[in-house]
């Protein structure tokens, strides 16, 4: 469950983990990573609120994006 835990005897869901997961390639930043437990956004409703559940719960890392002229402005939600 990478870096996760739970109470042995009481459950098998995580109780604790990390807030974070990153990878940094500092010889090429193109080929860093990164993932939250959730999403990008801590405000509910917003596309990006629960966006990288599914890499979390894989245990994958999403790009991470530097260029800016590969990054886009979002209205908020």
């Amino acid at each position: 469950m990478l870096c996760t835990s739970s109470v042995p005897g009481l459950t098998d869901l995580a109780a604790r983990g990390p807030a974070a997961r990153y990878v940094w390639d500092l010889a090429d930043r193109e080929n860093s990573r990164w993932v939250v437990p959730l999403g990008a956004s801590g405000v509910p409703g917003s596309p990006h609120h629960r966006d990288q559940l599914p890499l979390w719960l894989a245990g994958d890392l999403a790009p991470v994006v530097t260029d800016w002229a590969r990054l886009t402005k979002e209205t908020d939600v």
